[in-house]
Formats: structure tokens, C-alpha cells, sequence
């Protein structure tokens, strides 16, 4: 019995080698589009096989590979009077971090990457996969990295347009370059990121535009709906009500972001290294902060940490504090129990904290309990 199921292992092993050399073989001659197809063949297996995903993936990210060659080889488009290109170009092996994001957005970005892996089978029963996303909300809550994370899932490469580059003083030229970029990105298969989607498709009906952006706007409209299904169309905006409203129309999936709540921010805090009940007591001190907010805070303690010595801890601590005394919303009790932290993280004992605060022991020893969770933190 033993001796069956080891040659059941080493034929499905042989088997997986023969795959890895049919991949490597077509993908020396196939182009681009066979490309495409090992990648979202290693991005299927990635959680039920790693081993086979990871000997699989190398045959596509090399310097040489088609995909690469044909996005960030000189046909990319470039402004003609600067020369300087107009998108951007990431490989698709770029590490990406999980955007955290609502149950709702959550559902409808996973539902966009099942559509997307399945489009043949749905193409063949006549149906479409998702090609257009819109993403609206604040700044810093998650929607460039959730296009990231799309392009990283689907094993394509993520183009953003560079705004600076597109927008030119003569207003033809921008309605050509965004006509351009539009073109290229559905030349090969990719996603294709218009951030900051405003500027270039504001409301036809503000007069504030003159013509050739308003005819830049019915352009887009086209464009969207007659999007290569080749690649995907994410568009984000910081303010969704200067869309035109015919812009919301056109797009199979729009995506509304919102501004973190404390369970978001104590996730995103854990994922960077700060212990849960840390990440939770600095989660709900910092109400109406936005994920790139708190990445930043994270950044500047980890630098206080190796210029000055400061701990970490202490460092979030006290910025969460500054947050308090800043804003007269905030209650006494809260910036008193931020107060307690932060000496708490300067390894003070409770007797030390409260002669040093002028309050009780046992109201230092309630709010330690309420940010560690211990019955004796430093009595």
C-alpha cells in the first residue's frame, strides 16, 4: 500500500514537471497573450498549490518577457514636447499589501478578480466579466492600493496615468495623450489606473470647462464602452460628485470608500508589528484618521525609534495624544487616559504615573487596565 501511494506522488510529480516545461517552452514563442494565461494559471493555484504557483511564476516576471517588453519598451506612449511617458509601469510580480477594506468593497473587489480568472467561461455563455472599476472616497483610504491589489491578483501589470505629464497648457494635446494612454492600455493586457479620474472627467455641464475637455469627457465615455475586455479600467476619484454623471453609468463595478472605522485602524496597526491591545486603545483614539495617516505615524515612530530611542509604543502613544489636545471635541478623560499610555510606554509605574499626573492610583490603574488588559499593570 505504502508502495502505491509513493508512485501516485512521483507520477503527479512528474506530471507537474512536464507542465512547467510545456509553460516554459510556450512561453518562449506564445507572446504576450499565452503570457497571460500562465500568469492567471499561477494566480489560480496560488492557494491550492504554492509550490507549483511559485516554480511557475519565474517562467513570466523576467526582464526579457513580452509583457514587459511591449509596456515599458519605447512604444509606451510619451507627450510629444516633454518626451516624458505618460503612465507608469509596475510588473506584475510587484509585492502588494492587502488593502483593508469594508465587507461591502471586500465582496465586490473579490467578486471583480473571480469574474476576471473565469472570463472564458463566462464569454462562452455569452456573458462579460467585469472590465470597469470606480472607485470614490477620501484620500487615503485604500483605493490606489486596492488597484494594486487587483493588478497583483490578476498576474497583470499596473499602468497609472501621470496626470502631470498627460495635462498640457494646449488643450488639444491633453485630449490626445489621454486618447493615447487609453489606446495602449488596450494593446496588451493590463490594468489601466486614471487616478485622480476628476480632473479629466468633470460634469459637461459646468461652464466653468470649455469645450475640448467636455469633448475629452465624451471620448472617455466611448472609451469605457467599448473597453477591450483584454484589460481592466480603474478609475479613482477623490471627489465622485464632479463626476459627469454619465460617468457612473458606464462603469460595470463602482466601488464607494470610507473612512476607517476603529476595528479598519486596529487591523492596519497589527498588520505593521503594534500588539492587539495596543493597535485597539490607539484605534480608538484615532477616530477621523485615514490609513495613510496612521502608515505615516507608524513610519515617523519607527524613525524616532532608531535616531532617538524612543519606543515605538510611546511614539504612537503620543501621537494619538497630540490628536486629543489638538481638537476641542475630545473629552479631559480621554487625553488623561492617552496621558497614562504614554508614560505607561515610558515603563512608569502606576504610583509614578499618578503622583506625576495628579490623579488617583486607582484611576491610572482602571485605564491601564483598559489599554493592557492586565489586573496589575506595574501596581
Amino acid at each position: 500500500m505504502q508502495t502505491a501511494f509513493e508512485d501516485c506522488d512521483a507520477v503527479e510529480q512528474r506530471a507537474q514537471d512536464e507542465l512547467i516545461h510545456l509553460f516554459r517552452d510556450a512561453v518562449k514563442v506564445g507572446g504576450a497573450a499565452l503570457e497571460m494565461r500562465v500568469r492567471r494559471f499561477a494566480s489560480l493555484v496560488r492557494t491550492s498549490d504554492a509550490g507549483l504557483a511559485q516554480a511557475i511564476t519565474p517562467l513570466v516576471t523576467g526582464d526579457g518577457q513580452s509583457v514587459r517588453r511591449a509596456h515599458a519598451s519605447g512604444s509606451s506612449p510619451v507627450d510629444s514636447d516633454t518626451k516624458l511617458p505618460l503612465v507608469r509601469f509596475d510588473a506584475p510580480e510587484t509585492i502588494r499589501q492587502q488593502p483593508l477594506l469594508t465587507p461591502s468593497v471586500q465582496t465586490a473587489v473579490d467578486q471583480v478578480v473571480r469574474e476576471r480568472r473565469a472570463a472564458e467561461k463566462l464569454q462562452a455563455a455569452g456573458l462579460m466579466p467585469a472590465r470597469s472599476v470606480l472607485m470614490s472616497g477620501p484620500p487615503g483610504v485604500g483605493k490606489t492600493m486596492t488597484a494594486g491589489w487587483l493588478a497583483y491578483e490578476l498576474g497583470l501589470p499596473l499602468l497609472t496615468l501621470d496626470l502631470a505629464s498627460v495635462m498640457s497648457s494646449y488643450l488639444g494635446k491633453t485630449g490626445a495623450n489621454v486618447r493615447a494612454v487609453l489606446t495602449h492600455a488596450q494593446a496588451q493586457p493590463c490594468v489601466l489606473l486614471l487616478d485622480e479620474f476628476d480632473s479629466i472627467a468633470k460634469r459637461r455641464d459646468d461652464d466653468s470647462d470649455v469645450g475640448e475637455l467636455k469633448r475629452l469627457v465624451t471620448v472617455i465615455l466611448q472609451t469605457i464602452d467599448d473597453w477591450s475586455p483584454a484589460s481592466l479600467l480603474v478609475a479613482a476619484t477623490n471627489h465622485g460628485e464632479l463626476l459627469d454623471p454619465a460617468v457612473w453609468r458606464r462603469f460595470d463595478v463602482t466601488l464607494s470608500f470610507v473612512m476607517p472605522e476603529a476595528a479598519q485602524r486596529s487591523a492596519l496597526l497589527q498588520s505593521r508589528g503594534i500588539t492587539p491591545l495596543l493597535a485597539d486603545a490607539l484605534a480608538a483614539a484615532t477616530d477621523g484618521q485615514t490609513f495613510s495617516s496612521l502608515a505615516r505615524a507608524i513610519e515617523s515612530a519607527r524613525k524616532q525609534n532608531i535616531l532617538e530611542g524612543i519606543a515605538v509604543d510611546e511614539s504612537l502613544a503620543a501621537w494619538a495624544l497630540s490628536l486629543h489636545t489638538s481638537s476641542s471635541r475630545r473629552s479631559e478623560r480621554d487625553r488623561r487616559n492617552l496621558q497614562i499610555l504614554v508614560l505607561h510606554c515610558r515603563e512608569k509605574s502606576a504610583r509614578e504615573i499618578a503622583d506625576e499626573l495628579g490623579t488617583s492610583h486607582t484611576t491610572v490603574l482602571r485605564a491601564l487596565r483598559q489599554f493592557t488588559g492586565e489586573d496589575n499593570a506595574g501596581t
